[in-house]
């Protein structure tokens, strides 16, 4: 295969000398689990999560903008994730490494599941759990994404482990759409919560999982490690990688048209029913995983540099999907086309964060540019979206979505080309990561 710019990058094919790289089948194994697991039992994506908004929006009567308050303050700590990264890239247990962090958040989640479902719940206590629960998952995730970030780098898979992120997503956010709209209708919420309990364990089952390609990155570590706190912050503020990478996750997740203005605008003005709703998030989160598929092959035929210009592109479409909403067939169709046209783009943004992050600030980079920027463009879309919502109506919401997504553009120029100018299974210029 003739590389674009041989003096930047390596070819990762055996060489006299050269590193094998291991099979990726089991370490796709390893880390869709875990991204499975995770999915289904975060307090905000998870099977507990819409049985907590019809709770807010029916037993409590919390107004839009209250329940995207309610939202916000919940997510509190996500704001500040780079912080669990940058303890996580500090400090590693000896003897469990990063799958101590599995281990401990896990452990801490599903004990404020099982309080959620055993107690009176008022506003207060639901705030509360779904707080330490949040805090949980952010232990969780700065010690699996650090995990993921510097196997993708070191084994030249940063496009299929962005890929295996995103299926683990979307298919538990599938099942908890339709088990969540089942359990509003069906049971009480203290089900949905001793579920989540029940699925969040089986992470701290997997912390003893002792996957070669893991535990090989734990001990040998080969990254530059810096002999204080503030030369790692330093480090990190000099990558130049990683900042353009969260401009362009935190534009593609602000979105004020698709959360609480959403919801409303579906439940209330179109009326469907809270099953039929669930149905919707579900379509729309199946139909990410076609062309979230795709991008695994396509990551190995094109530069990313060329994917990131084409999946912005269809990023601006999938919001002209959700304009002229106006009955539960249309919404229906309108979730699945708006999922079809998500898929790829969150690949590829999450491909070039992966390769963005530098060598031993793995977990600062990788809660940085997803966690942190992720819980804060959410929240303040939707807190945004909520007020648009309240004056413009709903399609003032997703053109607002829209231009956002068009906003990706012209920050696409100042992604490092030694970054992307790679396909996948091409190492990349070690320069590129210190």
């Amino acid at each position: 295969m003739q590389l674009e710019d041989t003096a930047a990058l390596k070819s990762a094919a055996p060489a006299a000398g050269a590193r094998e790289l291991p099979a990726t089948l089991p370490i796709i194994a390893y880390f869709s689990m875990l991204a499975l697991a995770s999915g289904l039992g975060s307090p905000g994506t998870g099977i507990a999560a819409l049985p907590i908004s019809y709770y807010l929006k029916d037993v409590l009567h919390l107004t839009p903008l209250e329940l995207a308050t309610f939202g916000a303050v919940a997510a509190g700590p996500a704001y500040v994730a780079f912080l669990f990264g940058f303890l996580r890239d500090r400090w590693r247990p000896r003897q469990l490494g990063d799958r101590a962090y599995l281990l401990w958040g896990a452990l801490g989640a599903a004990a404020s599941y099982l309080c959620l479902g055993t107690i009176h719940i008022d506003y207060r206590a639901l705030l509360g759990l779904v707080l330490l629960a949040g805090i949980s998952y952010l232990v969780i995730g700065a010690g699996g994404n650090a995990m993921a970030t510097g196997v993708a780098q070191g084994n030249a898979m940063s496009g299929r482990l962005s890929v295996v992120a995103l299926v683990g997503s979307f298919v538990p956010a599938t099942i908890a759409a339709v088990a969540g709209g089942w359990l509003v209708a069906s049971v009480s919420p203290a089900i949905a919560f001793v579920s989540a309990a029940g699925v969040t364990l089986l992470i701290a089952a997997q912390a003893f999982w002792k996957l070669d390609a893991v535990t090989a990155f734990e001990v040998t570590e080969e990254h530059p490690r810096d002999t204080r706190s503030l030369e790692g912050i330093a480090r990190l503020i000099r990558h130049r990688p990683i900042w353009p990478a969260t401009a362009i996750f935190f534009l593609w997740n602000f979105s004020p048209g698709w959360q609480t203005p959403m919801f409303y605008h579906l439940t209330q003005t179109v009326k469907i029913s809270a099953e039929a709703y669930g149905y919707f998030v579900a379509l729309q989160a199946i139909c990410y995983l076609p062309t979230t598929l795709l991008y695994a092959p396509m990551c190995k035929r094109f530069t990313l540099r060329t994917l990131l210009l084409v999946s912005t592109l269809s990023g601006v479409v999938q919001g002209v999907a959700m304009l002229g909403v106006r009955s539960e067939t249309s919404a229906l169709v309108a979730g699945a086309l708006a999922g079809l046209l998500g898929g790829f783009p969150t690949a590829a943004y999450i491909d070039l964060i992966i390769r963005s992050c530098p060598k031993g600030l793995e977990g600062t980079g990788i809660t940085l540019a997803t966690s942190t920027a992720i819980a804060v463009s959410v929240n303040s879309g939707n807190l945004f979206g909520s007020w648009v919502y309240a004056h413009g109506g709903f399609n003032s919401a997703i053109v607002v979505s829209i231009l956002a997504t068009v906003a990706i553009l012209p920050i696409l120029p100042l992604v490092p080309r030694n970054v992307t100018e790679s396909r996948e299974g091409e190492l990349l210029d070690e320069s590129a990561l210190l």
